[in-house]
C-alpha cells in the first residue's frame, strides 16, 4: 500500500524520526498536542470546547505514559492499551471509514462495513502505538511541542483546530490542523492534515487501486495482514522502552 511510504518527509519535520512512516503522524501528533505548559485538570473539566477536548485527551495520555515508564518492559502492550483508552474514544472511526472508502462505502454490505471499521481502527491504533514506542526510545514525552491557535468559528458543529508544531532541535514550525465535528458523544476527530495534506485523502488515494482490483473484501484482507505484522512490531518496540 503506497501510503505507508509516501508520508515520511512530513513526519521527519515534525518528530525528527527518519524511520517513521508518514501515516503514523496522524496519531503521533495527537500525543504532542499542548498549547503551552501543563494545565490544571479543573480547567479542562469546565471547558468543553474542541481545543479543550484535545488538551484533556493528550494531557491524560502523556501523564499515563510518564507513569508507565518503569513498567513498559514488563508489559509490552501497555502503550497500545493507553492509546486505546485515552485516544481512540476521541476519534470518529465510522466517519473516517466512510469518507476513506467513498463510493465503495455504499456498495459494501453491513458485515463488510463493520469489518472494515474494525480493521481500519486497529491499523490506526497500531500505527500510533508503534510511532509512540519509536519516539519514546529517543525522546522524553512532554507537553511543550505544540501550540494551538484560537478557534476561528466557535458555534459551528464542524470545526478545524489549527496548531503549529515545534520539531525538536529545529527553528521551523509545521502547521497541523485537526478536523472535528460534534456528535452525540461530544467532539470527535475525523481527519488530521499536516501542511495541507489530509490523512483521509492520503488513505483514500492509497486504498483506491486495491478497491478497484479486489473490492472492499480484498482491502479488508490486506488490512488484516498489515495489522498482524504491526502487532509483532509494536510488541517488540514496547519491550525496548
Amino acid at each position: 500500500m503506497a501510503c505507508y511510504h509516501t508520508i515520511k518527509t512530513l513526519t521527519e519535520k515534525v518528530l525528527g524520526q527518519y524511520s517513521m512512516n508518514k501515516n503514523r503522524l496522524f496519531f503521533a501528533l495527537l500525543i504532542l498536542l499542548n498549547s503551552s505548559a501543563i494545565f490544571a485538570n479543573t480547567e479542562v473539566a469546565i471547558e468543553k470546547a474542541p481545543v479543550a477536548v484535545l488538551k484533556s485527551m493528550t494531557y491524560d495520555l502523556i501523564e499515563a505514559l510518564k507513569a508507565s515508564k518503569v513498567t513498559r518492559k514488563q508489559n509490552p502492550d501497555i502503550i497500545q492499551q493507553l492509546v486505546t483508552t485515552h485516544v481512540a474514544p476521541r476519534l470518529d472511526f465510522i466517519a473516517a471509514s466512510r469518507w476513506v472508502l467513498g463510493k465503495h462505502w455504499r456498495d459494501a454490505d453491513r458485515a463488510q462495513k463493520i469489518r472494515f471499521i474494525k480493521e481500519f481502527r486497529q491499523l490506526l491504533i497500531r500505527f500510533y502505538s508503534t510511532a509512540l514506542a519509536e519516539y519514546a526510545l529517543t525522546h522524553e514525552i512532554n507537553h511543550s511541542i505544540m501550540h494551538f491557535l484560537p478557534l476561528r468559528k466557535k458555534d459551528d458543529k464542524d470545526v478545524t483546530v489549527h496548531s503549529v508544531v515545534h520539531p525538536p532541535g529545529s527553528n521551523k514550525t509545521v502547521p497541523v490542523n485537526y478536523h472535528m465535528h460534534k456528535t452525540r458523544k461530544g467532539w470527535k476527530i475525523y481527519d488530521v492534515s499536516v501542511e495541507g495534506i489530509s490523512m483521509i485523502t492520503t488513505y483514500k488515494s492509497s486504498f483506491a487501486p486495491q478497491l478497484r482490483n479486489s473490492g472492499v473484501s480484498g482491502l479488508i484482507k490486506s488490512l488484516v495482514e498489515r495489522n498482524q505484522k504491526l502487532s509483532t512490531k509494536t510488541v517488540s518496540l514496547n519491550a525496548q522502552n
